[in-house]
C-alpha cells in the first residue's frame, strides 16, 4: 500500500512523518513541499500548481494506486492532485483543510501571516519557524503563504468543477473547535465530492499536534481496511 503523507502550511514533513511508523506501511513516505525546509521560495511564489509538481516527482518511480493523506493545505493539495489524477488515487483523507475560502475568512489569517507581528508578539512561534525553516527563509514563507491564501481566495483552485473529478474514496477530517477549516464548510464540500464522508472529531481545534493520534490512526485503518473490502 503507498501511502504519501502531505503537511500544512508552514511545516516540513516531519509535521506528519512520524504517522508512517504508527500506520505501520513500509511504503508509507513523507515529503517537504517547495519554499519550505531547507528550499527557497521560488521567483513564482507558492502555488497549488508548485505542490503538485512536488508530488509529481514524489511518486513519479511509484507503482499502484497511491494513498494521499494531507494536513491543512496538504488536503487541498492532495484533493488537487486526485482530481487531475484519478485512475493513480486509491484515497484522499484530509485533515483540518480549509476547502472554503472567504474574504472574511482571508482577512482574518492575513492577521495572522505577518512576519513583524510573529516575531514581535510570538517570539517562541518565530524561533519554531526559524529553526524549521532558516533564519533568512521563514519571514519569507510566510509572506508567500499569505500570497497563496489571498490567490486561493481570489481564484480557487478546487471549483465545484474540480472537485466533481475525484474519483477515489475520501475521508474528510476535522475538529469540532476548528475555528479555521470548519466542520460546515466540510460537510459542504463532501456533498461536491462523489464518494466522501466527514468525522468530526470531539474537542479538537486546528492545530495538528492536538489531534487524538491513537484515534487519527485507528480512523486511517479502519478507512483503509473498509476499502479493501470493497
Amino acid at each position: 500500500m503507498n501511502i504519501l503523507l502531505l503537511h500544512g502550511a508552514l511545516g516540513t514533513k516531519h509535521q506528519l512523518g512520524f504517522l508512517a511508523d504508527c500506520l505501520d506501511h513500509t511504503n508509507c513516505r513523507s515529503i517537504t513541499f517547495t519554499g519550505h525546509g531547507d528550499s527557497e521560495v521560488p521567483l513564482e511564489g507558492l502555488s497549488m500548481e508548485v505542490f503538485l509538481r512536488d508530488i509529481d516527482h514524489a511518486l513519479e518511480k511509484v507503482d499502484g494506486a497511491v494513498h494521499l493523506v494531507g494536513y491543512s493545505m496538504g488536503g487541498y493539495a492532495a484533493l488537487a492532485w486526485a482530481a487531475e489524477h484519478p485512475g493513480r488515487v486509491g484515497s484522499v483523507v484530509t485533515i483540518g483543510t480549509k476547502l472554503v475560502w472567504t474574504p472574511g475568512s482571508l482577512a482574518d489569517e492575513l492577521k495572522k501571516l505577518d512576519p513583524a507581528m510573529i516575531a514581535e508578539k510570538v517570539p517562541m512561534f518565530a524561533e519554531g519557524l526559524a529553526a524549521m525553516h532558516g533564519e533568512d527563509r521563514w519571514k519569507d514563507l510566510v509572506s508567500a503563504t499569505a500570497r497563496l491564501i489571498t490567490s486561493l481566495t481570489d481564484n480557487p483552485v478546487l471549483t465545484d468543477e474540480v472537485l466533481a473529478q475525484v474519483t477515489a474514496p475520501t475521508m474528510l477530517v476535522v475538529g469540532d473547535q476548528d475555528d479555521m477549516a470548519g466542520p460546515e464548510d466540510t460537510l459542504r464540500t463532501a456533498r461536491k465530492l462523489k464518494d466522501a464522508g466527514v468525522v468530526v472529531l470531539p474537542f479538537t481545534r486546528h492545530p495538528f499536534e492536538e489531534i487524538d493520534l491513537d484515534l487519527l490512526v485507528n480512523l486511517l485503518t479502519r478507512f483503509w481496511e473498509g476499502l479493501a473490502q470493497e
